[in-house]
This record gives C-alpha cells, structure tokens and sequence, in this order.
C-alpha cells in the first residue's frame, strides 16, 4: 500500500514539476497525499454549496418571474378585447329612455354587423364627445318628420317600439327631408322630443360607431 501511494505522489509531483524534498520517507509522503486530497474535497464541498445557493436563488426569483410575464400576458389581452371587440359606456342622461337610463354601465361589441333597430354606442363628429342612440335607417334613404311628431322613411311610417313623438331640433343645420348616402346611418335618441342625434350633425358613417349595446348594468328603477 506504502509503495502504491508513492509511486502516486513520485508521478504527481513529476507531473508539476516539483521534485520530492530531500530525505522524505514514504510515510511523509502518504501524508501530504492525504492532506492534499482533504483539501480536494474541501474545495469540492464549497463549490456544491455555491452552486447549491445559486439554484436557491433561481428558485425564489422564477415565481416571480412567471406571475409577472402571466400578468402582462392577460393585461396584453384584456387591452386587445377591449380595443378591438368590446367597449365599456358609461350613459348620461335620459334620452335613450326607457330601455337605458342616466348611470347606467354598458358594453357594446364591435365586430357584429350593425342593423336598424341597434342602440349603439358612436363619436360625434362635431364635439368629438360618445353618445348612445338607436339606427333608424341605413343606405340610401329618405327622412322627414311631419308636423304631427312622425318619422318617415322614404314615405312610410317605419315599425318601431318608440312612443315619444320625433320634432326636429331648432337651431339645427339639418333640414328635412333628409337624404341619405349610399354608407350612411341616421341615428335617433328613442326620447326625441330633444337629444343631439342625427337630427342634429346628419348621417354617421361606420368609423363613427364604436360598437352596439349587448348588455346594460346598474340599471335604475328595477
């Protein structure tokens, strides 16, 4: 056994280039090959613990890492719905009377095709302002509103669920008969006796609609 250790230590010391001290015995040798392989494994025992506190670290850092890129994933979508499909409306006032009143809290979706008889939301080309009201006719038509409060489309008393009586709006630069263009939607509050619809800035096209009402929250009076 003797023998075997120091014909290792003769060839790791040749192999660094260090010569054995003079008069060394065998058992000197045995223990310096000792002493060299207990700080072997001392410095292999600091390396496993450092790698050890580095995967700790990683550990405690990738949770959250992984809520951060999961909340910007659903903030990212959230933004997309609501930007392209969904909007949310808060009404004032009472011209859309009964079917919506004053607070009430609604959505309107975008991507639907707008047909007469929608209550939606749209940006009004003058003021720039968004309101709520109902599509009473669209394309190439023709409105007038008779002295007795009716509305006519192209002559004819259209079917609507509507009881206010339709006036025209003084001061207005709208006149009647109204005629419509080929892409054009005439939109009416559903309490017409006053309001800022159609009568009052004309015929919309669709970039001015933001998309129709398909529920309505926080309704009054229930």
């Amino acid at each position: 056994m003797d023998e075997l250790l120091d014909e290792e230590r003769k060839a790791s010391l040749k192999q660094t280039g260090r010569h054995p001290p003079h008069g060394e015995t065998r058992a000197g040798m045995h223990r310096h090959t000792e002493h060299e392989t207990a700080e072997q494994r001392h410095r292999s025992g600091k390396h496993a613990a450092a790698k050890n506190g580095q995967k700790a670290n990683k550990k405690r850092i990738s949770p959250l890492l992984r809520f951060l890129i999961k909340l910007a994933a659903v903030a990212a979508i959230l933004i997309a719905v609501f930007t392209f499909v969904l909007g949310v409306h808060i009404h004032h006032g009472n011209r859309m009377y009964p079917f919506i009143m004053d607070g009430d809290l609604l959505i309107t979706y975008k991507l639907d095709p707008y047909r007469v008889g929608d209550a939606v939301a749209y940006r009004n080309p003058k003021t720039g302002e968004t309101g709520i009201s109902r599509i009473v006719a669209i394309g190439e038509n023709e409105i007038e509103i008779t002295e007795i409060g009716e509305m006519l489309i192209n002559g004819y008393v259209p079917s609507e669920s509507v009881f206010y009586p339709t006036r025209e709006l003084e001061g207005s630069e709208v006149s009647f008969p109204y005629k419509m263009g080929a892409n054009g939607y005439f939109l009416l509050d559903d309490q017409r006796e006053n309001g800022s619809d159609s009568r009052a800035f004309g015929e919309l096209t669709e970039d001015n609609l933001l998309g129709k009402v398909v529920y309505v929250f926080r309704r009054r009076g229930i």
